[in-house]
């Protein structure tokens, strides 16, 4: 089977984690022998994420680095990065580097072997996350689990055939993309596998994944996902 990946990478004020993020990525894709394109999006970033995202394009001509004049947020750069996407799967890649290097290996071998249509993984060391953040992500796992039937443990990062990922709708700039484009394509019948990952402990910096704007943007897509799938029973044709 082909090895090959799109992965999209946006950034906001990833200054002190991008460079090793990008080069971990770098040292795994090269070890699984993949072809690979990275779109890093520089999101309006105030520190040198965007400096250092340039200085990896010019060693590299399969990164390319777009820069926003305004912070746009996930969904938006996620889903320009889906239009420019021309691998086998596609998948985000946050610039945070907060995945252990090991994650990779896990991953890109299920890219390599499975005949399946999203790799769908999960936290396997919960616990390194702060109090807080481990509170809030699993009430978001349960009341997501609650509405759409599902039994996952994670829904933010995945990983998708890049011929479905772009039939499937796109209608929010929030992080809660992740799980609009899950549901719909499960819902529409696509396949799965799960697979294990690993985090880091966070040094500096703090999530930027809940952010007023974004709680209220997750909430109205939710709501907008159960009455379409649940309640009208929605669903997309795949070819």
């Amino acid at each position: 089977m082909e090895r090959s990946i799109s992965l999209i990478m946006p950034a906001f004020n990833e200054g002190y984690y991008i460079e090793e993020a990008v080069k971990t990525v770098l040292a795994k894709l090269k070890d699984h022998d993949f072809d690979y394109e990275i779109f890093i999006f520089d999101d309006a970033s105030t520190d040198e994420t965007g400096r250092i995202a340039d200085s990896f394009a010019l060693e590299d001509p399969k990164i390319k680095v777009f820069h926003n004049h305004r912070n746009m947020n996930l969904g938006y750069n996620f889903s320009r990065g889906i239009g420019l996407a021309s691998k086998t799967f596609t998948g985000l890649l946050p610039c945070h580097n907060l995945i252990a290097p090991e994650s990779y290996d896990m991953i890109l071998s299920a890219a390599e072997r499975t005949q399946k249509d999203i790799i769908i993984t999960h936290i396997a060391n919960p616990w390194v996350r702060p109090h807080h953040r481990r509170f809030v992500s699993w009430i978001n796992t349960w009341l997501l689990n609650l509405i759409f039937g599902f039994k996952f443990k994670y829904y933010h990062l995945n990983f998708y055939r890049t011929a479905l990922l772009k039939q499937l709708p796109n209608s929010t700039q929030s992080y809660a993309l992740m799980v609009e484009l899950l549901v719909w394509a499960l819902y529409s019948g696509a396949s799965y596998v799960e697979v294990p990952f690993w985090r880091k402990e966070r040094s500096t910096g703090k999530s930027k994944a809940l952010r007023i704007k974004n709680i209220a943007d997750i909430l109205k897509t939710y709501a907008r996902l159960f009455w379409r799938v649940r309640i009208l029973g929605e669903k997309i044709s795949l070819k």
